[in-house]
């Protein structure tokens, strides 16, 4: 392994979870808004009498008029472990499994097909670490104000106690399909994207982009691959919240489904196709941004490790 591989990896870890920790703290608002829509039973339209958010711009002047700023943060301290954990898990296995399978002979002249692999066996590992994290934070999201768990700590405990180990893992199918494709695509893209900017502009192969080139290739990577997966978040949400009705009551209609398959033919049924792809406009928004954030801040951040560390 050569020198620019083996700096690459060592620090992966450390520039994932920063990069995970800075994007979080400014993505958060969206996934706020992502979550609440995504869990509405009743339709997401302005003409709607019986829907309590109707739009992205009514639904941020809702929670802010009800709740305050700070209830656009919400479950901002789970979510912000989950990012570190994820972002350290995702990246420095990614680097890994791609040295490992650089030197495989299936993978010989097959970049994008490397890159999908290597990200969608990373994302898969890492979302099943932060699992718990991620029910614990969609919870603190869709209580009532003044109801359900104080903190990240109690809401592990109430649920471990009442929901056993099964409840910290709800909606861990929709996750794992949902992932692999997800992160595997993001890799996929954003490499495909940053080799034909380079050359575009007749840059070698190994050059490192500037920030704002960066930023537009990881965005449009989240983009992309977040159109193909986005039902499978949905239902992922809609599972996490079963068990936890009572702690929902100001939400409107409480949705009730025992597993993926099912919840998908109720949402299909009573919501239409539409349904499906409920809090889809933030949810491109934070895709777009996280991955912009994330591949840009992590691309800097390794650099700089590698000039200030050698």
């Amino acid at each position: 392994m050569d020198r620019a591989k083996d700096t690459r990896i060592k620090y992966a870890g450390l520039a994932g979870g920063m990069t995970g920790c800075i994007t979080r703290c400014i993505c958060q608002p969206l996934d706020v808004l992502k979550i609440r829509l995504q869990l509405q039973v009743e339709p997401i339209s302005t003409h709607s009498q019986i829907s309590k958010y109707r739009s992205i711009t009514q639904t941020v002047a809702c929670i802010y008029k009800e709740e305050g700023l700070f209830a656009l943060w919400k479950g901002h301290n789970p979510a912000q472990v989950l990012s570190l954990v994820y972002g350290v898990a995702q990246f420095s296995f990614y680097e890994r499994f791609n040295v490992v399978l650089r030197d495989t002979a299936i993978f010989e002249g097959h970049d994008r097909a490397r890159n999908f692999t290597c990200g969608a066996f990373s994302g898969s590992f890492a979302a099943l670490i932060i699992m718990p994290l991620d029910v614990i934070r969609t919870r603190l999201v869709s209580q009532d104000p003044g109801k359900g768990y104080r903190n990240t700590f109690q809401a592990v405990n109430l649920i471990y106690r009442i929901e056993g180990i099964r409840g910290l893992y709800r909606g861990l199918g929709p996750a794992i399909l949902q992932i692999a494709p997800l992160t595997g695509g993001q890799f996929m893209f954003y490499n495909l994207f940053g080799t034909a900017i380079k050359r575009f502009e007749h840059l070698p192969e190994n050059a490192v982009l500037p920030p704002t080139e960066l930023f537009l290739c990881g965005g449009f990577a989240g983009l992309c691959t977040k159109l193909l997966v986005y039902p499978l978040d949905l239902v992922k949400k809609r599972l996490q919240i079963q068990g936890f009705a009572n702690n929902r009551q100001t939400y409107g209609q409480h949705f009730v489904a025992n597993h993926m398959l099912q919840c998908l033919y109720e949402v299909g049924r009573y919501e239409g196709v539409r349904g499906l792809y409920k809090g889809l406009s933030p949810s491109l928004l934070k895709a777009g941004f996280t991955s912009a954030f994330y591949f840009a801040i992590y691309d800097q951040l390794l650099t700089m490790f590698n000039k200030g560390f050698k």
